[in-house]
Parts: structure tokens; C-alpha cells; sequence
């Protein structure tokens, strides 16, 4: 969809600034969806939709830094990541300032209870536990690459960094999650079964969480 389309994305956000509510709301719902999952399982139903919403009003209140040198859906990210650091940082329990290269995330009662709600294959949970190993950044990464499909130019976009370097950041935290699946899993077999068809245990365990997030646990 061009920018000369007027029912484009950038022409929505400029319409949403000037006062339009059919542009903001259908911005919105284009979007939503995306955003909303993206919190889902680093922090609970309830939780998911405040920063959605925040991210958002961001979104509109931030309108003036949009260059157009990114799409409006990679600018939403961008916000999304930095709303969630910013959530962790303030209600960090460890001594150390929260630092999404390095640290994972600690995960809320809200998160962990909803563990037993999802009816995993072995190969499912053992993913599941790799990935929550791993730093926040990296978890963003290979969920926007394998999950929602963007290229590594639009992942370059979301963190405002060269594309080059994110090239070399996919690869390096697809191998940290596949050392995460050897050093967690509790068989050879198991290990080997996850690994061999990771990208198909990756999506199966993603349509799994996406459920959830359109029926959550009450």
C-alpha cells in the first residue's frame, strides 16, 4: 500500500494527529492485534492490553519523530520494546539495572500461571523454556523474524540500527536459543526431535500463545 493511498498507514497516523477518530480507530485495529500479542506472554492479559494501549497513545502523541524512513507497524515495535524495557526496569527486583541485551525477563505470576493453560507438545515446552532463557532482545528478535514475518531490514527499523548488524544479531540469537534447547532439554531425543524442526515447533508454539491471547484465562 502506497503512502498516496489514503487509507495507508502513514496517511491514517496523519489523520489520527489532526483530530480524525475513523482514521485512529482504523490504524488501530490494523494493528492492534500484533501489539497486544507482542506483551501477551512477557506480561500477562491484563497488563498486555495497559501497554498496548500506552503504546498507542505514543504512537499519536509521538508523531512528529515518525521520518517516514520506516514503516508506522516497525515504529510501533520500536515503541512496544521500549514501553516493556521500561516496565521491567521499574519493577526490577534484582540489584542490577535491567538490560534487555543481557538480561531475561523475570516473569510475573500472571505470566507462569498461565503455563498450564497451554496444551504444549515436549518439543513445545522445551522451546518455550530456551526462549525464556534468553535476553529479552534476543526473544524480540526471533519473535519478529519467525513469528511475525518481518524482514531483517524491518527488524533493523525497529531498533534503529544498520542492517548488517542485525543480520549478524538474528543468526547469533537463533544459535543462543539453539544452545538453550541442548542445555535444557532432558533427553537426547527430545533435544534432537525440537531442533530438527525448530521453525515448525517455533510457529506451532506461537499459534498456541495467539490462541490464548484471543481467549485469555479469566
Amino acid at each position: 500500500m502506497s503512502e498516496g493511498d489514503p487509507t495507508s498507514d502513514v496517511d491514517l497516523l496523519n489523520a489520527w494527529v489532526d483530530g480524525d477518530t475513523k482514521a485512529s480507530a482504523e490504524l488501530i485495529a490494523r494493528h492492534y492485534h500484533g501489539i497486544l500479542l507482542f506483551f501477551f506472554a512477557k506480561v500477562g492479559p491484563d497488563l498486555a492490553q495497559d501497554l498496548t494501549q500506552a503504546t498507542f497513545e505514543t504512537l499519536c502523541s509521538k508523531k512528529v519523530a515518525f521520518r517516514g524512513d520506516a514503516t508506522v507497524r516497525t515504529f510501533l515495535f520500536g515503541i512496544a520494546r521500549w514501553k516493556l524495557v521500561h516496565h521491567h526496569r521499574k519493577h526490577r527486583t534484582q540489584p542490577e539495572p535491567f538490560d534487555p541485551a543481557v538480561h531475561p525477563l523475570e516473569l510475573s505470576v500472571a505470566v507462569t500461571s498461565m503455563d498450564s493453560l497451554l496444551r504444549h507438545r515436549r518439543e513445545h515446552v522445551l522451546f518455550i523454556q530456551g526462549m525464556r532463557s534468553l535476553a529479552l532482545d534476543d526473544q524480540i528478535i526471533l519473535e519478529l523474524r519467525y513469528y511475525d514475518a518481518m524482514t531483517v531490514r524491518d527488524i533493523a527499523a525497529v531498533y534503529d540500527t544498520p542492517r548488517a548488524t542485525m543480520g549478524d544479531r538474528v543468526v547469533a540469537a537463533r544459535r543462543r536459543l539453539e544452545a538453550a534447547v541442548k542445555r535444557l532439554g532432558e533427553s537426547a531425543r527430545l533435544i534432537e526431535s525440537t531442533l530438527s524442526g525448530l521453525d515448525e515447533t517455533m510457529q506451532g508454539a506461537w499459534r498456541q500463545v495467539a490462541a490464548l491471547a484471543d481467549d485469555p484465562p479469566t
